[in-house]
């Protein structure tokens, strides 16, 4: 089913243009963390899933066509802070998922079954990590998942890879006043642990060469 919902959703974004098109196409063949989630029993079947930081939305296109397919079915939210992704993810979902423009530190989320993070937490100051996960446990249904793609600091080379990319990209964003807060592995879950979410590790990198880990959250029925 990947590589069918894959194909798919890469096409909603041709009216976006050339670079929005193979730029999607480019990501979600390579990028591991995709497939993990289809393919690791982490969509629900119902219930809302939430993106924070969807950029042009492609987890949610993505799940989108898995839905049309006969997949898992939940009402997809994304919430993006930069105008310019969010339009693009508003064009390629189309009505298929909601597309909010905001921060998500300062915005109210709704609940929500299973909550996705990928690439968001690191660029923020402790503080504000500290704070946006206080909300979102709030925001997460008991029995619910909380899933966080980061780097993990520990990994070396393949830590400053992520690192060396996190900090261009906030250069070519014109946001070069981010506050980058990175943890290791044994950091990140440790976190989440003294929050009560019970969690489990994958590797995410596979294929790459960035030192990523998914930590999937539980919170307690």
């Amino acid at each position: 089913m990947f590589a069918q919902a894959m194909s798919q959703a890469c096409e909603r974004y041709r009216p976006a243009g050339r670079f929005a098109y193979h730029f999607a196409r480019g990501k979600l063949r390579w990028d591991p963390a995709y497939r993990a989630l289809l393919e690791g029993d982490l969509i629900p079947r119902e219930g809302t899933l939430l993106d924070l930081g969807c950029g042009g939305g492609l987890l949610l296109a993505l799940l989108a066509e898995v839905r049309a397919l006969g997949g898992p079915a939940p009402r997809l939210i994304g919430v993006e802070t930069r105008a310019g992704a969010a339009s693009i993810a508003r064009l390629a979902l189309a009505g298929s998922a909601e597309i909010v423009t905001a921060d998500v530190r300062e915005r109210p989320l709704p609940s929500a079954r299973v909550i996705v993070l990928f690439d968001v937490l690191s660029m923020m100051p402790a503080r504000d990590q500290q704070a946006l996960l206080v909300g979102l446990l709030r925001t997460l249904e008991p029995g619910g998942e909380l899933l966080v793609r980061e780097v993990d600091a520990a990994a070396g080379g393949r830590f400053r890879s992520v690192e060396a990319s996190n900090r261009f990209k906030a250069w070519a964003l014109g946001t070069q006043g981010v506050r980058f807060h990175f943890r290791t592995l044994a950091q990140w879950r440790a976190w989440l642990e003294a929050a009560g979410l019970r969690v489990e590790t994958r590797p995410m990198g596979q294929g790459t060469p960035f030192g990523n880990v998914l930590l999937i959250g539980r919170k307690e029925a």
